[in-house]
């Protein structure tokens, strides 16, 4: 029963991930005959998000980069065709970055942790493969564990604050909750880590799914039980479909795009009979049910993190961890701060986040005074990111926020409740910045950041 269940979801989401690449392929071929040779060169046009990660469902965006050697006419023309035709398809939401040259791509896998990870993640599907090429030689040099543990550090303290902006009190976001979506790429970014450690490159071009794949590698390095292995992989597939299902019932809804199961969502679902299960029969077994497989999914993402801690802990011995796990709870004092080194950007994002736990305002406004003057993307993240930073330090992160590799910190901010309506009409009005950077602001100075939050 429970291998009926899990196969029925991987079958799902393997299968729409092709149809979704078909279409993709289609749509390219179609736009290529907009230029004048017809026929793509230096130009590769690539998946990122659910789809490259062989987890798209009906109500997935459609996440597309198009990597080029150069921007030319050539890609002008192609991007304006393919877009053209994209549109036709009734996608939820396209995502099409303007972004996208060799050099943009390098300079996020450099220094950023969000647009980096698209790059990770990206999968080749149509164009001049020596841009597919390329990019795989970036990602050998840029894929480093040195990397994945920053990302594996930096996105947990990220969205355990986050998904508070995200939620409703009593009410579960499946999505950007714990236990959500959004967890199970944990799971792929801890074997990410433990892959680039042992010197193994970094696959995303075959077409299993990663979240079901991952759990795998946890269970074949025995991380994980068989028991726990069928228990995860059970909750990884309703928690998938759930979210799906929200999203195809909200649609054309004000709550469209939003993925929360309140009491009125979980009774369209029961009525609609969206899950099939010997224990529900009524709505509040239904509830309980996907409450527990939520459950489950939080459950799995906090052993990823005790996981993490254990791999730090061979890594960088154990008085590095013991610091870690001291700054973790608020231990903090002025000369452990002083005594970090400047490369050591995880316990820098560690302290950060905590600060506000040691109730001493004095060291606060000290170590964000000392931070704001950093370069690493983690650091000013994590500033932006805290709920007491003040528009000061918002205002002075910007700046840097509008440096090519470095934009996405101008969403982080214009999100953060301390963010004045002078520092979002300085990211509205900056021509240099794509509309992606600039939007979040825009809702916040119009409608406030509360909306801004619910941008999907």
């Amino acid at each position: 029963m429970v291998k009926c269940k899990i196969n029925a979801g991987f079958v799902y989401v393997t299968n729409y991930s092709y149809k979704f690449r078909e279409l993709i392929q289609n749509i390219a071929e179609r736009a290529e005959q907009a230029i004048p040779s017809k026929k793509l060169k230096g130009i590769g046009v690539f998946l990122f998000g659910s789809s490259s990660r062989q987890e798209m469902v009906d109500e997935s965006d459609a996440d597309i980069m198009i990597i080029r050697e150069k921007d030319n006419e050539d890609y002008l023309l192609f991007r304006k065709e393919f877009i053209r035709i994209i549109e036709k398809e009734n996608f939820e939401k396209i995502d099409i970055p303007d972004w996208g040259n060799y050099t943009d791509c390098e300079n996020y896998l450099k220094d950023s942790i969000t647009e980096g990870n698209q790059v990770v993640e990206s999968k080749f599907v149509y164009g001049d493969y020596s841009v597919n090429n390329y990019i795989e030689s970036l990602k050998s040099k840029y894929c480093t564990k040195e990397r994945f543990e920053k990302v594996l550090c930096f996105q947990k303290l990220y969205f355990d604050q986050y998904y508070t902006q995200r939620t409703k009190p009593g009410v579960k976001n499946v999505k950007y909750g714990h236990g959500g979506t959004r967890d199970f790429m944990f799971l792929t970014w801890f074997i990410n880590l433990l892959d680039s450690s042992e010197g193994r490159k970094i696959n995303t071009e075959d077409n299993f799914p990663l979240a079901y794949k991952s759990l795998s590698s946890l269970y074949e390095r025995g991380l994980i039980n068989l028991e726990d292995y069928v228990k995860y992989s059970e909750s990884v597939n309703v928690v998938l479909i759930l979210r799906n299902e929200i999203l195809i019932q909200n649609k054309w809804t004000s709550e469209a795009g939003l993925t929360y199961l309140d009491e009125k969502t979980v009774s369209l679902l029961f009525k609609r009979k969206s899950f099939k299960d010997d224990s529900i029969i009524d709505e509040n077994s239904l509830k309980n049910y996907l409450e527990k497989h939520i459950k489950n999914v939080a459950e799995l993402k906090q052993l990823i993190w005790k996981l993490f801690i254990s791999y730090l802990r061979l890594s960088k011995g154990l008085d590095w961890v013991n610091k870690f796990k001291n700054f973790l709870v608020g231990n903090i004092t002025k000369s452990d701060v002083d005594q970090i080194e400047d490369s050591d950007e995880l316990l820098q994002m560690t302290v950060i986040w905590n600060l506000s736990l040691t109730k001493d305002p004095i060291l606060f406004g000290e170590i964000f005074n000392k931070y704001s003057d950093s370069d690493k993307w983690v650091v000013l993240a994590s500033l932006c990111c805290h709920k007491s930073c003040s528009d000061r330090i918002l205002n002075k992160v910007l700046n840097k926020g509008c440096k090519k590799g470095y934009e996405y910190l101008l969403r982080i901010i214009s999100r953060n409740k301390n963010v004045s309506k002078e520092t979002l009409k300085k990211i509205i009005d900056n021509p240099d910045l794509e509309y992606r950077y600039q939007v979040v602001a825009k809702i916040a100075y119009e409608k406030g950041v509360e909306k801004a939050n619910e941008l999907r």
